[in-house]
């Protein structure tokens, strides 16, 4: 499932799986190629999903680009070069930057998708310190050992451990993430935190920015989703978004938290992206 793309001097992995009309697929914070989020159901939906890790998660180098810019210059070349000229593009969570960048003044992309997306620059208690390159080791540990203590309550307590997962990119109280979570909630989550991990990434993540005039520039059908309850990206994210891009279309998802993907209009939100894609391709 895992290939490695060596193009224009730098080496990155990706996943290239399906077939038909082309999703590129941008995935978000502490994921890589193996993003999880609807990627097996658009395959089975009857499409091909391309997932490239983002500088610093998998084995793609952090220094692979700088900004959202260069990582969408950078993708739109690859694109290029495999003679892939008509493509989705699919920007979940901190993949939003670099989504919309691509979309942009692109005509080979024929709609985007912003999934619970960032679209400006995220703000964060102690931001300044939190991006100091001395701080960047110690950090990483942190991040490591936090999600080795996710993973280990996730075996132990499954049901418990995912109502934590969410609370922690949730503006709901925690009895109430767990009366809107059922079964296949729990073991999404559960394959989530299992596969993703912390990665140098972050870095990247936390010192994104693009402009007002980059949204304004995308002219292709645009889809948001987003749920008011997401405290990891605000909801504000997706109305500045929506504000910018005047033909935007926009779902209010159900989700008890940053992900769509889960809770009661999960697969609502999930056939509504589908019906969106197909209609636009």
């Amino acid at each position: 499932m895992r290939q490695i793309a060596d193009w224009n001097d730098q080496q990155f992995d990706y996943r290239d799986s399906g077939t038909g009309p082309v999703i590129l697929l941008i995935h978000g914070t502490q994921s890589d190629y193996r993003e999880v989020y609807h990627v097996e159901r658009l395959i089975e939906a009857g499409y091909r999903v391309i997932v490239p890790s983002r500088p610093g998660y998998g084995k793609t180098p952090l220094q692979l680009a700088a900004s959202p810019t260069e990582l969408a210059t950078f993708y739109r070349g690859w694109m290029a070069s495999r003679q892939i000229t008509r493509y989705t593009v699919y920007g979940i969570s901190a993949g939003g930057p670099t989504a919309i960048v691509l979309a942009s003044n692109n005509t080979a992309v024929r709609s985007l998708v912003l999934a619970c997306a960032m679209t400006h620059q995220i703000s964060l208690p102690y931001q300044t310190w939190l991006i100091q390159p001395a701080l960047q080791r110690p950090l990483q540990l942190v991040q490591w050992l936090l999600w080795n203590y996710v993973k280990d309550k996730l075996v132990k307590f499954p049901e418990e451990a995912s109502v934590r997962m969410v609370e922690m990119t949730s503006l709901l109280q925690r009895d109430d993430i767990r009366s809107r979570l059922n079964g296949t909630d729990q073991e999404l989550l559960y394959q989530v935190g299992l596969q993703n991990g912390p990665g140098r990434g972050v870095l990247f993540d936390l010192t994104q920015h693009i402009n007002r005039q980059t949204l304004q520039a995308v002219t292709c059908p645009v889809l948001i989703v987003h749920s008011k309850s997401d405290r990891a990206v605000p909801f504000e994210h997706a109305l500045y978004a929506r504000r910018a891009i005047a033909h935007a279309q926009f779902i209010e998802s159900k989700s008890p938290g940053h992900l769509i993907w889960i809770g009661p209009s999960a697969r609502r939100d999930e056939r509504m992206i589908e019906r969106f894609i197909s209609l636009n391709h």
